[in-house]
């Protein structure tokens, strides 16, 4: 198999990590070069504000560090290597998502997606994106299994960012509105890219990974 560019996305909670390394573990098990790349590895070919404040640590000054221009690099080690590179949350969820939550018109969100896969183009990435059948009790069960400090830090997030404040909502209402809206515009940048859309994937973890491998093939 070629070298590929894996891109896992999906609002929070919605099986990212485990979908990335099950199929890490699928490929290298077959004999294939794979790695598969949490948001916060701290190698990670791509570094986001997003993934930084997260983590808690303090953003870089230079702005230069989270320059799109990680993207083109990432897209040519991926065309000159023999790696499938197994990315999650960094393309849609810390890098194009931000611009909605900071209130962004959906044309400028929609920008954003097209430059970042302008740039990621010549390493023919797929696209994978996991979507809950209901956002609310999706938002609900990752806030029950996760606990705290996480689900506090969630809520304070979504109270917090710009979109919700000036729909003047806060905690669980604001995150689950939040990701509402991302949705339909999810389903308009999908087409626009190779992509596969899996609902409720964790229903059927074997089936889900079998449909990635049939398209990574």
């Amino acid at each position: 198999m070629s070298a590929r560019l894996v891109l896992i996305e999906g609002m929070v909670g919605a099986g990212k990590s485990t979908t990335a390394r099950q199929l890490a573990r699928g490929l290298q098990d077959r004999g294939e070069d794979a790695r598969a790349y949490d948001e916060f590895a701290p190698d990670h070919p791509i570094r986001t504000q997003v993934a930084d404040r997260l983590l808690g640590v303090e953003e870089a000054n230079d702005p230069g560090v989270y320059d799109l221009r990680q993207w083109n690099a990432l897209a040519d080690r991926c065309v000159r290597g023999t790696q499938t590179v197994i990315l999650e949350a960094a393309f849609l969820q810390n890098s194009v998502l931000p611009h909605l939550s900071d209130d962004a018109p959906p044309a400028v969100v929609k920008d954003v997606f097209a430059d970042i896969a302008a740039r990621i183009a010549p390493a023919a990435p797929l696209l994978i994106y996991l979507r809950p059948a209901d956002v609310g009790e999706a938002i609900r069960r990752v806030h029950a299994e996760r606990g705290e400090p996480w689900s506090s830090r969630n809520l304070a997030f979504g109270s917090a960012c710009a979109w919700a404040r000036r729909r003047g909502l806060v905690g669980e209402a604001a995150v689950i509105a939040l990701y509402s809206a991302w949705e339909p515009i999810v389903d308009e940048l999908l087409p626009t890219m190779d992509s596969l859309l899996l609902v409720d994937p964790q229903r059927d973890w074997e089936r889900a990974l079998q449909r990635i491998d049939d398209r990574i093939r």
